[in-house]
């Protein structure tokens, strides 16, 4: 079995269990090493949740892309920015972590500059004001690059890239005040 090919190999397919083994190259670009790793390991580190700092912070597909990304209680308006979006790769942003109550800051998730990657899609917003009413934001499909966030209490935003040039968004923020598409 040693000399067999990798594709020569049978599929577990739909068999897959978490306990499974997969064989792992570490570090290949310096010093690489082979390592095992099982499924289910494999599938929580690349799951596992990251918590930004109360700063403004620029996102990377290596530590950022297909997790949960939970930004803070800011203590001032914070800008979190995407990378240049790749086909499939998603950002789901939820928070503020910490509340007691609304928080007296705004987030803004920037996806670039110069409106040549945007936001394409719509999130819902629930007022936590007297009125209590639901809306849908929607953004202009072709240029809006940020999403203001208006003292979020509550946020659970989903971006999707769809090309090199487009986010697509959707999910809610809970706040007194609307959030605002821009260009």
């Amino acid at each position: 079995m040693a000399d067999k090919k990798i594709t020569a190999l049978t599929s577990l397919g739909t068999a897959t269990a978490r306990e499974d083994l997969l064989h792992v190259i570490d570090d290949p670009g310096t010093s690489p090493t082979n390592k095992k790793v099982t499924i289910g390991e494999f599938a929580n580190a690349l799951n596992a949740p990251v918590t930004l700092a109360d700063s403004n912070v620029t996102l990377t597909e290596a530590t950022h892309a297909g997790r949960i990304v939970i930004f803070p209680d800011v203590s001032a308006d914070r800008t979190y920015t995407l990378p240049t979006p790749i086909a499939g790769m998603t950002f789901r942003f939820i928070g503020p972590t910490g509340l007691t109550a609304a928080d007296g800051h705004d987030v803004i998730l920037s996806a670039g500059t110069g409106n040549s990657i945007f936001f394409k899609g719509q999130i819902v917003h629930l007022d936590t004001t007297a009125d209590e009413n639901a809306e849908v934001v929607f953004s202009d499909q072709d240029s809006n690059e940020t999403l203001q966030l208006n003292l979020p209490a509550a946020v659970d935003i989903t971006c999707v890239g769809v090309s090199a040039t487009v986010w697509q968004i959707s999910g809610f923020v809970a706040s007194a005040a609307a959030p605002a598409f821009a260009d």
